[in-house]
């Protein structure tokens, strides 16, 4: 019995020929007078649709859309007496013309399936003036957008975001999405990323990504836009920047500069892709922070690292179309970081009944310089063959002074030693990198042929000088003066070429050869600092040697794919031939290693469901069998072994994916287990001084399992009111190995944490989001030798915006923490709560002046407790504490017609 404050409208819709259920046709209800869209659904898989909501007393007009097919129209009345209409069967009719030519542009339904392409009419989702692409996207059924903005449609990952059928600054969502505004977009095109699936020929269907096409109104062809900023507040915090992109056909620019001393990056991580072009050059590490923070192949652009940080960077990207399907690209980046690091940390041993705890205090200030240069080259040779070349040069210099006071004490003994430590660290880093990959597709469906190049060289010095004073009870102290100078280079050269054959309609053939040579060498040279001349003259041949190790690998594999219906299975065998040579050079020694194996491997892929086994294998690391001990901490040792093998490692995975559009419901599972034979563990001694020394030994039976649920639905009530809610958990087993003075104890660590979450909208007007998660960690031993180790976790975020009064945006934010366990002295729980008013002006909202404040209520305290091995470590370490801070933004958003004559004004406010 439905309420009789609203109606409701239902039907069925049908080919008219056949008969056949049409699913996701597009069913839209407007009001009859001015064409206000109310609300809209997709039918089914039988074709049902059911539209609830829908006002009384008012006429109505329902127009049924499909692609390929007449429009269907009808007007119609709902009444408290008769709230529900039942249209019955709509049979559809073929047209060849298109909707557009069909429908006014009033009439345009919200959303519209194409057969593999999903089109969103942007004018029938409202936005406030002010707002992007990213904010429609928001309004968009089926698309979610996370914290970062990775941007997913009806639960499939989007790759690349194009403009009008073009690369939009390197195809980067966020440089989309954060910066056009909503207003200039027609329509928003979803489509199968077909470059994924030509790179990729037996991937799942349900694997291959998805790329957004944003269609501009007509009078959009050329324009420039962007923002600066800058606030000052509280305690000398300051940050400022400015970002200007500009686009003229297929000409696109953009040029950015940020400072700041707020432990937060400039600009968020795909903006630095897209402008640095690290999408283009290539990828090899990211990291990121809670607090906002960026690090992308080893380069800062603000917040990352430990302590308070200052940062500054600036660089400039260019992307450029020419004719015969030819793009290129460049860019330049320059960052510097300075972080200054106050770190106490305090961690417990249990061996038995004695207990070992060791207290650190370390004062640091680390300097970082980095230049980044990079550039892609892609060429569409013809309509099947595609070649993409990705060169990429980093120069960076670190600079570090540490000074770190380290006592020990035993609850039986009494303090065991003292340690006054100081360091001295000045390196530098030289890295190019080259991909060249060449993709041919043939006429015959199925058949390719990919060829993949790679090339990278990694130059490292590094002199590290330390000074310090250490003091044993009862037996006397120590010193040490040193230089240690380090040399690392690595030079690894890849090929790697395979080959797709089509045997039958159901069986294809994959055929490959890889290809990886390795050459790493380690100078290590160690510095007794002479008396005499005051010089670091003096070499110690015990702290100094020289390996150099060439690792190639030659792989042949075969694989068998068989495809019926839903179902995919993929067969593969693979034949390594893995060849190590390590040098001891200052030894003058060499250990030749000569390895075969066959790694075996299979996937299963049927409707929502994959599961898959493979095998691989991995050589210890360089520094692992460096066989020179590293002393610069003379109370924590750690020591190589030369004599580990590779490891060997067995991976089995499970997951499933389930996406229902019409529902807005999406439900994902993942179960991965691995056991390894060959895994390398660390033995350590602990002596009577509290001196600890550590070397790498290799393990068997080491195995871990891998759990993940993630389940989300979105309600939408009506076109103002919606809501979502989600839960989930990530469960991490793993069994290892401790040895720990000659006691070897298996060990079993169990790390859940389940989530719940939650998001209301009205209107864009209020926005509230919660999450809330829950950890366990519980760390338990085969041996009595060892305690058992638990640590119990709760976190809470959860944020509100309200836009009310209009030009005028409040917004606060709440990120609590609690842990029962922590050691003495220290918080169990912390508040951080931020707040903010935004005052918005100008034409079309361009102007924002805002007043934030961060941690109110002058709690944040950076406090982590981890359970590892037999201990439990307690560490924190010096935050930005409450500040206020105004912040003026302007946004450029300057888009050009067809309009002849006038000039275009300059930006007065650079």
């Amino acid at each position: 019995m439905h309420a009789q404050n609203s109606g409701q409208i239902s039907g069925k819709i049908v080919d008219s020929v056949s008969g056949k259920p049409l699913s996701l046709a597009t069913v839209s209800v407007f009001t009859a007078a001015d064409t206000t869209l109310v609300t809209y659904r997709l039918s089914n898989d039988g074709g049902d649709f059911k539209v609830t909501g829908l006002p009384l007393s008012k006429q109505l007009r329902v127009i049924v859309s499909y692609s390929g097919y007449a429009v269907y129209r009808q007007e119609f009345s709902l009444t408290a007496e008769k709230s529900e209409l039942n249209t019955g069967t709509v049979a559809l009719v073929t047209n060849a013309n298109t909707l557009d030519e069909v429908l006014v542009i009033a009439e345009r339904p919200p959303v519209v399936v194409k057969r593999d392409t999903i089109e969103f009419n942007a004018s029938a989702f409202k936005t406030l003036p002010s707002a992007l692409v990213e904010d429609l996207l928001k309004k968009l059924p089926g698309v979610q957008l996370d914290a970062d903005v990775n941007i997913t449609v009806n639960g499939k990952k989007v790759n690349r975001i194009m403009v009008d059928g073009k690369d939009f600054f390197g195809g980067d969502p966020k440089m989309a999405t954060r910066n056009l505004p909503a207003n200039v977009i027609e329509k928003i095109q979803v489509v199968e990323d077909k470059e994924d699936a030509e790179q990729n020929p037996d991937k799942p269907k349900s694997d291959i990504g998805q790329v957004i096409n944003l269609k501009l109104k007509k009078d959009v062809k050329k324009g420039w836009f962007g923002k600066a900023y800058a606030g000052g507040g509280t305690d000398e915090r300051y940050e400022t920047g400015g970002i200007i992109n500009t686009f003229r056909d297929t000409l696109q620019l953009s040029l950015l500069g940020f400072a700041n001393n707020l432990n937060k990056a400039g600009f968020g991580f795909n903006d630095i892709r897209s402008l640095g072009g690290f999408d283009r050059s290539g990828i090899n590490s990211i990291t990121s922070t809670s607090g906002g923070g960026l690090s992308v192949n080893g380069i800062s652009f603000g917040g990352i690292g430990e302590g308070v940080q200052t940062s500054a960077g600036g660089g400039f990207n260019l992307n450029t179309e020419f004719k015969k399907n030819i793009t290129l690209n460049g860019q330049y980046f320059y960052g510097q970081t300075r972080n200054d690091i106050t770190e106490l940390n305090s961690r417990k041993q249990f061996l038995g009944d004695t207990i070992l705890t060791t207290t650190q205090k370390r004062e640091e200030v680390q300097k970082t310089f980095n230049h980044r240069f990079g550039m892609g080259l892609k060429w569409r040779i013809d309509s099947l063959t595609r070649l993409e070349f990705r060169p990429g040069l980093v120069i960076s210099d670190q600079e570090s002074n540490r000074l770190t006071n380290i006592s020990t004490e035993s609850n039986k003994d009494g303090l065991l030693n003292q340690s006054n430590n100081r360091q001295q660290v000045n390196g530098h880093n030289v890295n190019y990198n080259h991909s060249l990959t060449l993709n041919k597709t043939f006429r015959k469906k199925g058949r390719s042929l990919n060829v993949y190049n790679y090339l990278y060289n990694d130059a490292t010095g590094s002199d590290q000088y330390n000074n310090v004073l250490n003091t044993f009870y009862p037996t006397g102290s120590t010193t040490l003066d040193q230089l240690r100078d380090r040399d690392l280079v690595t030079t690894q050269v890849t090929l790697n070429t395979m080959y797709y054959e089509p045997i039958s309609k159901s069986l294809s053939l994959r055929l490959a050869y890889l290809l990886n040579y390795t050459v790493n060498k380690d100078d290590l040279s160690t510095f007794n600092k002479n008396g005499g001349n005051g010089k670091y003259d003096q070499i110690n041949p015990l702290l100094t040697n020289n390996i150099e190790r060439t690792n190639l690998r030659n792989t042949a594999a075969g694989s068998l794919i068989w495809k019926y219906k839903a179902l995919t299975v993929t067969a593969t065998g693979n034949l390594l031939w893995l060849d190590l040579s390590n040098k001891f050079i200052s030894a003058g020694k060499e250990v030749p290693m000569h390895y075969t194996y066959f790694l075996p491997g299979l996937y299963v892929n049927w409707k929502i469901f994959n599961v898959s086994y493979d095998k691989s294998i991995t050589p210890p690391s360089l520094s692992d069998i460096q066989p020179v001990a590293d002393n610069t901490n003379p109370l924590y040792i750690n020591k190589g072994n030369p004599d580990l093998l590779p490891a060997e490692r067995h991976n089995v995975s499970f997951s499933f994916f389930k996406n229902i559009p019409q529902q807005s419901l999406l439900l994902t599972g993942y179960l991965n287990g691995s056991f390894t034979n060959n895994g390398v563990i660390r033995s350590r001694t602990i002596d009577a001084n509290g001196i600890q020394t550590t070397m790498p030994v290799n393990s068997d039976d080491i195995y871990s399992i891998y759990s993940n649920l993630y389940f989300n639905k979105q309600f939408k009530l009506n076109k103002s009111f919606q809501f979502t809610i989600g839960a989930g958990y990530n469960v991490n087993y793993n069994r290892n190995l401790i040895l720990i003075n000659n006691r070897k104890s298996a060990t079993t660590t169990i790390d859940a944490n389940p989530y719940v979450s939650g998001g209301i909208n009205w209107k864009d007007k209020i926005e509230w989001n919660i999450a809330y998660t829950r950890g366990y960690n519980k760390t338990r031993y085969e041996s009595n030798d060892f305690t058992d180790l638990d640590v119990n976790r709760h976190s809470l975020n959860t944020d509100i915006v309200l836009r009310w009064p209009k030009g005028i945006v409040w917004e606060s934010n709440l990120n609590y923490r609690y842990n029962s366990q922590v050691a003495p002295g220290m918080p169990k729980s912390v508040a951080l709560l931020g707040a903010g008013v935004t005052f918005l002006f100008l034409k079309e909202d361009k102007g924002q002046l805002k007043l934030s404040v961060s941690d109110l209520l002058n709690q944040n305290t950076s406090i982590f407790r981890y359970a590892a091995d037999n201990y439990i470590n307690d560490r924190q370490i010096n935050v930005l504490q409450r500040y206020f801070m105004l912040t003026f933004t302007y946004n450029i958003r300057s888009f050009k017609g067809g309009k002849v004559g006038g000039s275009q004004k300059t930006f007065f406010f650079l």
